[in-house]
This record gives C-alpha cells, sequence and structure tokens, in this order.
C-alpha cells in the first residue's frame, strides 16, 4: 500500500496521518469444506445378528440432503420426501446405496485478526490487536441419525461442530 514509513501518500501528508494509517497487520484463515462421507444403513439385519447392511433407496442422489429447521424446531438433514425413499433390502442382499454413499453437512468458517503497531518513540511502540473467531457466526452441524428404520432417521439432534462468535481486544506496550 502507499503508505507507511519511508512512504508518501497524498503529496506529503506528514507523519500523523503515517500514524493513523500505517502500521497494519491484517490475517485470517476461511474453511470451507464438503460434509464428510455417510453411509445410510437400514437397520435391518440381513446376512446375521451382527451384520447390518446399507440401506436401499429409490430415486436417490448422493448429494440429496440440507440442513433445515422443522416446524417444531428439531434440525433435520433428509426431509420427508428423502426419508420415505429408504427402505431395508431383502433378506440376504445388500442396500443400493453402498458404503460412504451420501455426505454430510458441510463446513464454513471465518477467523481473523487485525494489529495496529503505533510508534511511540524511537524506543517504544504501542500493539493495539483484534482476534475474531468465526467472524460470520455460521453453525456447522454434525452428521445426522443415519439409520433408516430408526424413528429419528435423518434428525441431526443437538450437534453443533462450529463454535460461536467471539472477539478478543488487547494492547501491548514494547519497550
Amino acid at each position: 500500500l502507499p503508505f507507511g514509513k519511508g512512504k508518501r501518500w497524498g503529496g506529503g501528508a506528514g507523519p500523523m496521518l503515517e500514524r493513523l494509517v500505517g502500521g497494519w497487520q491484517v490475517a485470517g484463515i476461511m474453511r470451507v469444506s464438503s460434509g464428510r462421507p455417510m453411509t445410510v444403513f437400514s437397520g435391518a439385519y440381513t446376512f446375521s445378528s451382527v451384520v447390518n447392511s446399507t440401506a436401499n433407496c429409490s430415486g436417490c442422489s448422493r448429494d440429496m440432503g440440507v440442513v433445515y429447521d422443522d416446524p417444531t424446531g428439531f434440525k433435520w438433514y433428509f426431509n420427508e420426501q428423502e426419508r420415505a425413499r429408504f427402505s431395508a433390502p431383502a433378506a440376504g442382499e445388500l442396500g443400493n446405496t453402498g458404503r460412504n454413499y451420501f455426505r454430510g453437512p458441510g463446513w464454513f468458517n471465518i477467523d481473523a485478526s487485525f494489529l495496529k503497531r503505533v510508534r511511540l518513540t524511537e524506543r517504544m511502540n504501542l500493539e493495539l490487536r483484534g482476534d475474531f473467531t468465526n467472524v460470520t457466526n455460521t453453525a456447522s452441524f454434525g452428521a445426522p441419525t443415519l439409520t433408516a428404520n430408526s424413528t429419528t432417521f435423518g434428525r441431526i439432534r443437538t450437534t453443533v461442530l462450529s463454535f460461536s462468535r467471539k472477539a478478543q481486544l488487547g494492547a501491548k506496550l514494547n519497550f
């Protein structure tokens, strides 16, 4: 940027303007990811008492599902029409969805830091700092219940993986 020590901004505006606009540092991290792979199980033991088969799903696509609130306030990933497509395979068969067929809820997060250094004397400066986590206050959710014959199939319950927005301010005198 055209300001700071040894640079002129606005035709030599002087040291007061340099104190205001110079000495800034900005840092940030943004995390955007698709959801984790998920397997929907039928809830029926089609091979033995220890093998839980994957579910059958008619007309399902791999990108099916999105987080939403129902009228009672619960978070769901699969809506009623999507949940109705799932069924248990016949005895001795495996479901048609397979392992890790679906993707869970995605993740979005931005953290940022702002730092301003102000020179007080030749040997002393003041640092003013602000650190912010989850700047957009976006909630990121865990996987829903993935057993098709469960009464809570597709419901996320209370699994929130992200933290709330937080801000931390600080000052440091270097001498």
